[in-house]
């Protein structure tokens, strides 16, 4: 990466900005893996093995499951990379997250010193982006790596297309959408701040401080044009996605209406949902006080319609100015203009209002979209600093509300230690959240708390019913009890329920081998793999095959999901089993002393391989 931050008061730029981050940051290094970073990361042995870096590009980001609809491979090689090269600890993942959210902040004061020529107001951006406690969640949170990325990836593109060297911009593109979908934003801006567009290109500053292309002679047409460098970058990146995601390439099957009710309800009532949401998050960038990792069900409730929400009509209004600044013409070419598109783009993707995404809204989305929101804010600063006493007034502010911003993220890091603290902050701030009491419910399940379980789990079913996670809790719970025909129906309402019931299937399978019901679990066993071919459940499966004496279905099925190459020692411990079993003892031998040799150490093998040799040799 070519940037000119080398010159000595960029680079102590750069220096501050790394600084200030892990001073604000730096106590949430020693938090674990915690809420999504556990599925999404801790979980995933094609991670941890760098032999799989590059299927990594054509995989879905959550494995084995294009139903997501998914795709940010260049996000799950870095979290590669880190198991790489630094091991199994979350450490180095939070350091990194740090490190790249101070390279971003650089980056906002990078752009808004090039386009706008004024340091003072460059700073403001940058000191108020870098400490403000919205970040958290995307910082601190190690699956909010794709937010940070995205970012980097965008900005860089849009640096390397100021500076006219497009095919390296088109390559950045492709990066930032490998990172997130949400990328796809930052098209609007390379657009916006085409220096081609003015005769003098953006060093041409108006009297409000924004870029002065209302007197150019081009085109909009022809700017448009001038954009189709990164036609390929989209082709690339879609054929990519077509073969991670397949028949998902452009949607998503495992929403719930406890993730995002919107996706369940009207279009008018989702349009006045997401207007809510719009006030909530323009809230929490003005004062951020009140921060949650859950907005999922009945945490937000839904407008209804605009005459029933004052905060859906806020919204609008708010919408409608960022529409206004965009398009008049007295402010589309200003910091005003430029604000409002670095924040409106972004944000159109994770709104719900254009498609129901996901999640009906999360703090880390605002990642992005926040850099326009401070822009705004720090413009009105530096407006302020017109004179002697106004330049006071404003340097006294940006001062304090940084160090409240600071103060704020740095207590806010300590709520993402754990799960148990960060679902007991999230229950603090919002007691009706369903996700929150199930996950904590979990978090009680865990530590052998089964009281405390119970209580969330009875909370829980008060807030909505027919929620899968609940009956699959509710099913350990009585499994622990001993009421195994109480625990089988509530895994079997779970099923029913979710549209993703790999959890349910497995602790349902398990409860049918603690009663010797081995048909039924590999029946169960099937299911998983079928959705979702772990190989831990692959293995699992061929065992119980084993068992049922059909030693052959277990070698097929190892030989479908692991091919030919049967070098890992597990698969290898089961087919040597499976033909142990089948009494070829030659070809039993043969992958029984693999799997010793890779380091299985259990007693039967060389039982197995005694037994094997002898026979073998008698034969």
């Amino acid at each position: 990466m070519v940037l000119p931050f080398l010159l000595n008061k960029k680079f102590l730029i750069l220096v501050i900005a790394l600084a200030i981050s892990f001073l604000i940051y730096g106590n949430g290094i020693r938090g674990g893996f915690v809420f999504d970073d556990t599925a999404v990361i801790d979980k995933r042995g094609d991670l941890k093995d760098f032999g799989n870096f590059l299927n990594l590009f054509v995989s879905p980001y959550h494995q084995n499951t294009p139903q997501s609809g998914l795709y940010r491979p260049l996000t799950m090689a870095s979290y590669s990379l880190n198991y790489a090269i630094f091991g199994l600890s979350p450490t180095s993942f939070h350091i990194i997250n740090i490190i790249i959210h101070a390279m971003n902040s650089f980056l906002l004061f990078w752009l808004v010193n090039f386009l706008f020529k004024s340091r003072k107001f460059a700073l403001f951006s940058f000191f108020l982006f870098l400490t403000h406690p919205i970040h958290t969640e995307a910082v601190t949170s190690i699956v909010g790596r794709s937010e940070l990325l995205a970012f980097f990836w965008s900005f860089i593109a849009i640096y390397f297309f100021i500076k006219k060297r497009k095919f390296l911009s088109a390559a950045a593109f492709l990066l930032a959408l490998w990172s997130k979908e949400s990328a796809l934003m930052a098209l609007p801006l390379i657009f916006y701040i085409d220096p081609e567009r003015g005769r003098e290109g953006p060093q041409r500053v108006s009297a409000s401080y924004g870029v002065d292309w209302t007197q150019c002679g081009v085109k909009f047409w022809a700017a448009i044009r001038r954009l189709w460098i990164y036609i390929p970058a989209l082709v690339i990146y879609l054929i990519f996605r077509w073969v991670a995601l397949g028949k998902y390439v452009f949607k998503e099957d495992i929403t719930t209406t406890v993730e995002n009710p919107l996706k369940f309800v009207s279009f008018f009532e989702r349009v006045a949902a997401a207007f809510k949401v719009l006030f909530l998050y323009l809230e929490k960038l003005v004062w951020p006080i009140h921060l949650s990792a859950d907005y999922s069900y009945n945490v937000i409730k839904l407008a209804g319609s605009f005459f029933k929400s004052w905060e859906s009509l806020i919204g609008l209004i708010f919408f409608v100015l960022l529409i206004f600044a965009i398009s008049y013409r007295k402010t589309r070419s200003s910091v005003v203009g430029f604000g409002a598109t670095l924040f409106l783009f972004p944000f159109l993707l994770v709104s719900n209002l254009i498609i129901p995404i996901g999640t009906i809204m999360g703090e880390r989305l605002m990642y992005f979209p926040s850099a326009g929101f401070v822009i705004l804010a720090a413009f009105i600063l530096h407006k302020i600093a017109s004179n002697k006493i106004g330049n006071i007034i404003s340097l006294t502010a940006i001062i304090a509300i940084s160090m409240l911003f600071s103060i704020k993220t740095i207590d806010r890091n300590r709520d993402w230690w754990d799960n148990r603290s960060l679902f007991e902050a999230a229950l603090a701030e919002s007691p009706d959240g369903l996700l929150t009491r199930t996950s904590l419910a979990a978090v009680h399940i865990r530590n052998n708390e089964w009281n405390k379980a119970e209580r969330e789990l009875e909370a829980a079913q008060g807030i909505y019913k027919d929620n899968a996670h609940a009956y699959n809790l509710l099913g350990i719970v009585a499994d622990h009890k001993g009421g195994f025909d109480s625990a089988e129906g509530f895994y079997k309402k779970s099923i029913e329920l979710s549209a993703n019931p790999v959890n349910a299937r497995i602790n349902l399978a398990d409860l049918f081998l603690k009663q010797g019901r081995y048909k039924e679990a590999g029946e169960q066993f099937l299911k998983i793999i079928e959705f979702n071919p772990v190989s831990e459940y692959v293995i699992r499966y061929a065992y119980i095959q084993i068992a049922l004496n059909k030693p052959d279905v277990a070698i097929e099925t190892i030989n479908k999901y692991y091919g030919l190459k049967t070098v890992n020692s597990d698969s290898s411990l089961v087919l040597g089993t499976a033909y142990f079993v089948k009494k070829d003892y030659p070809a039993a031998l043969k992958y029984l002393e693999t799997a010793k040799n890779l380091g299985k150490t259990e007693s039967e093998i060389d039982v197995m391989i005694g037994i094997s040799k002898q026979q073998s040799n008698t034969k």
